[in-house]
């Protein structure tokens, strides 16, 4: 396959990836915490860091493409129990509405993959980033995450802040039914307009300095994304393995 797109497919994947477990983590483990109405102090609790990092997320995401924001509501003030991020007046004198809803949806994926490493780093749980090879994606997370889940060490607090964050913030890390709405239509986008850029950059001999320019800063790119995704990956993927069990039997208790 020609580059760029070489090193886009496992970045890809493993995104896909990231949210099928994310979705897991709320539907499977956190959901299981609501009362009847589907709310409830415990749920909101489990939520907040998450929560909180998923819309000042989207907010990122507004700001970097021209836009101030008008208003954040978190989950716990949110009747709904949703949350939302409103984008307000455009403070840049070029600003595209349509890349920078796109851009905000799918910032949470970012971001809170970034505040996993970074807590996993900080609470001595992540000694080293896990090191899994692009053709074995699936066996490398599983078998990261396993080990990782006997080094744990639950005599010391650390081992439960990393538990709590781990589900919070990785329940909330894939896109919601409206920011895939607003994200993929941007997306596409985007990747057609690499795909002429680079198209153009081939034919014409002026642009060639600037198509291997831009594919460096892509393959950089990507190589930064898959890094902080792989640690995602095996972070949520644990937290999935440690609580799954429970949270099921907590469900069959309720009924």
């Amino acid at each position: 396959m020609p580059e760029p797109w070489a090193s886009l497919l496992p970045v890809a994947l493993e995104a896909l990836l990231l949210m099928l477990v994310s979705r897991l983590l709320f539907a499977g483990v956190i959901s299981a915490f609501a009362d009847r109405r589907g709310k409830g102090l415990l749920l909101g609790l489990l939520r907040l860091p998450g929560n909180t990092i998923h819309e000042y997320s989207h907010c990122l995401g507004f700001w970097v493409c021209g836009y101030r924001v008008k208003r954040v509501l978190l989950c716990i003030f949110d009747r709904r129990g949703r949350g939302s991020c409103e984008p307000g007046r455009p403070w840049a004198p070029v600003a595209l509405p349509w890349l920078a809803a796109g851009l905000a949806a799918l910032m949470p994926l970012v971001v809170g993959s970034a505040v996993l490493l970074l807590a996993g780093r900080e609470l001595g749980v992540l000694h080293r980033p896990p090191e899994i090879s692009e053709a074995h994606v699936l066996s490398g997370v599983a078998h990261q995450a396993w080990a990782l889940l006997h080094r744990l060490d639950w005599q010391h607090w650390q081992t439960y802040a990393f538990l709590y964050l781990a589900l919070s913030i990785g329940a909330e890390l894939a896109p919601s039914a409206t920011d895939l709405r607003f994200g993929l239509p941007a997306l596409l986008s985007l990747v057609a307009g690499m795909w002429l850029f680079f198209f153009a950059a081939d034919q014409a001999p002026g642009l060639q300095h600037a198509g291997q320019a831009a594919q460096l800063a892509l393959r950089r790119g990507a190589l930064w994304l898959g890094q902080v995704w792989t640690v995602a990956l095996v972070l949520t993927t644990a937290a999935a393995a440690l609580t799954l069990v429970p949270a099921f039997v907590l469900r069959a208790l309720r009924r």
